[in-house]
């Protein structure tokens, strides 16, 4: 992949990074790019962090209209109809 953008690492990338789904070369391409943008190491920090903190919540406490935007969001970043 050439001509990354900070938008298609994160947007179109991170769920397939994260997931272990990512092809070995995409993945070194990813890594390269993570070590050497700080906004993108930011971004994959906070992102972990948020992953951290929603599995400390109880299935109970998260508002169902939250759990459905996140879920609809997720999904269309994934290429899938909410």
């Amino acid at each position: 992949m050439s001509d990354w953008t900070c938008k298609q690492v994160i947007l179109d990338l991170l769920i397939e990074y994260e997931d272990g789904a990512m092809e070995v070369q995409e993945r070194v391409l990813f890594e390269r790019h993570i070590e050497m943008c700080p906004p993108c190491v930011h971004f994959l920090t906070t992102y972990r962090a948020t992953g951290r903190t929603l599995k400390l919540l109880k299935p109970d406490e998260i508002p169902p209209d939250l759990a459905q935007s996140v879920l609809a969001f997720v999904r269309s970043r994934a290429g899938r109809k909410a």
